[in-house]
């Protein structure tokens, strides 16, 4: 699972440590470089058009809206616990249980066998807090919203085998003709 293509992605500090307990592998070591300069590639030079960007352009070049409340609200907690930060890199499985909804987090790196690393349970929150999921594979196939009791909702995309049958956990399934049910 991983934040819709077009929400906002939450800065550094406000992410989520994960897998603490693990040793950085030689694998990432290597690839220090590699993002370092995929970074530098990604900055804006120039200052004119970013401003504009920033202030003008954002809105018209996004269509709808990925992420409904603040990043302490039910929503902004799931998204930063989607993009966890880690020493190897993490996978994030949600967990939809009968009573809970889960993140795990399953390292990237693997064994010197070969099997998979470590995982961890992360953010988790009761099932009755999430009111609604919201089908969006009309924008890109497997994006769903979900949308909490305290009326926020965060765009995520499901990957994998079985994703199509995730939305029928939920309680409450919305087609993308149906209206964002508004908060009580």
């Amino acid at each position: 699972m991983t934040l819709a293509a077009r929400a906002p992605v939450p800065g550094r500090f406000r992410r989520p440590r994960a897998l603490r307990s693990e040793r950085r592998t030689l694998h990432s070591w290597l690839m220090l470089p590699v993002e370092a300069v995929a970074r530098l590639m990604t900055i804006t030079w120039n200052p004119v058009d970013a401003f504009f960007e920033a202030v003008f352009w954002r809105d018209a070049k996004r269509p709808g809206k990925p992420f409904h409340g603040g990043w302490n609200s039910m929503a902004g907690r799931l998204a930063r616990a989607v993009v966890p930060r880690t020493r190897n890199g993490a996978h994030v499985v949600m967990q939809v249980t009968g009573h809970h909804l889960r993140l795990a987090y399953v390292s990237s790196a693997r064994t010197l066998t070969g099997a998979p690393g470590a995982v961890e349970l992360g953010w988790y929150t009761d099932l009755r807090d999430v009111t609604w999921i919201r089908d969006r594979s009309d924008v890109v196939g497997g994006n769903h919203e979900i949308g909490f009791v305290d009326g926020s909702w965060c765009s995520v995309h499901f990957v994998g085998d079985g994703w199509s049958r995730m939305p029928d956990a939920f309680p409450l399934r919305l087609s993308h003709l149906d209206a964002i049910p508004t908060a009580r």
